[in-house]
């Protein structure tokens, strides 16, 4: 399977692809998350990060049933670190009944097809702790730990 590219007409696709993501992290994080944001104006989100040219999102399924958001980051080299050039993968998610069908798998190797177009240096991606499915999927895709953020309350 092949993942098309989305275009600003697919952000009501992806904000519908998005909820069941967004509730998954609402149930576990809520303290980071709304529930169930508003559609319109998820929408309306999706279709603003398709306008910006660094962005793009790939669709898998038909009907649609799992998407990745790609953006590429920039940094001028400083004092402390060399210029970066890097496609950061913001989301990237399956309907839970389309799972295990290499969805997954396509979504990646387009964000990395993309990453090679781009020239970047590297792909990150972030996943919240308790996401240890996820952990597994990605690891097995050949992604490593690179970081950890902790978090405390005051």
């Amino acid at each position: 399977m092949i993942p098309r590219r989305a275009t600003r007409a697919d952000a009501a696709t992806l904000a519908r692809l998005n909820a069941h993501v967004q509730g998954w992290h609402a149930a576990r994080y809520p303290e980071a998350f709304f529930p169930t944001p508003d559609p319109d104006a998820l929408t309306a989100w999706f279709a603003d990060r398709l306008s910006d040219p660094g962005c793009t999102a790939f669709l898998t399924g038909e009907p649609a049933t799992g998407y990745a958001l790609c953006q590429l980051q920039t940094r001028e080299a400083s004092i402390f670190s060399p210029a970066i050039r890097r496609l950061m993968i913001d989301h990237i998610a399956v309907v839970p009944e389309a799972r295990r069908r290499g969805q997954g798998r396509a979504l990646l190797e387009a964000a990395r097809q993309l990453a090679r177009d781009l020239w970047v240096d590297e792909i990150l991606l972030d996943t919240w702790e308790a996401n240890r499915d996820a952990h597994a999927f990605f690891r097995a895709a050949g992604f490593s730990p690179r970081r950890m953020l902790f978090r405390a309350t005051p």
